[in-house]
């Protein structure tokens, strides 16, 4: 699957996300949701896209991570006055955040934007927002793509992407450029 114009638009160069190669057929790149199809069926040209709100933060790969990026949501949606948006961003930028932690566990280097790190890599977290939407943006140094798993109705976990999916207009994940691991990117729509 390809970027939606969306997407294309947030993580190109002069959006506030990590850079990524164009998309073509058959790449690595992948996205779930409405405008993941409509982008597929040629249709919708997202170049004139602009996102005036833009926020980075990266964090400690710690079990503390899911929370601090929870707030940072909260506080800066309310800041850009997307506050109706806060709720279900903060959800789905801490199962993001949660993932991208678990992820990381045993990594003992990395390399992004070209600059290799020796050590548990951090978790990178960026936000870009118009007046309707947010795309919330996730990199960890694991190069495993999130695939959804079935989960057992009993199981106390495992649901996180499940929500991800249910809570935002598209999802997906790429590889950016110069980079080990992964951006997985999330849509929330008001």
């Amino acid at each position: 699957m390809t970027f939606s114009p969306m997407m294309s638009a947030a993580v190109s160069d002069q959006g506030a996300g990590p850079s990524q190669p164009e998309p073509e057929s058959g790449t690595g790149h992948f996205g779930h949701g409405e405008e993941a199809v409509q982008e597929e069926a040629g249709q919708g040209d997202g170049q004139d896209v602009a996102w005036p709100h833009q926020s980075y933060l990266e964090l400690g790969s710690l079990p503390t991570a899911a929370p601090c990026a929870r707030l940072h949501t909260k506080l800066v949606l309310w800041e850009w006055d997307l506050g109706a948006l806060g709720q279900t961003a903060a959800l789905v930028v801490s199962e993001l955040v949660t993932n991208a932690v678990q992820a990381s566990a045993g990594i003992t280097d990395s390399r992004f934007a070209g600059n290799w790190a020796p050590g548990t890599p951090p978790v990178r977290v960026w936000l870009s927002a118009d007046e309707y939407r947010l795309v919330i943006q996730v990199w960890d140094a694991s190069d495993q793509p999130p695939v959804p798993q079935p989960v057992e109705p009993e199981a106390d976990s495992g649901r996180g992407l499940l929500l991800v999916g249910s809570l935002s207009a598209e999802w997906g994940c790429y590889a950016p450029e110069n980079s080990s691991g992964k951006v997985v990117w999330a849509v929330v729509a008001g």
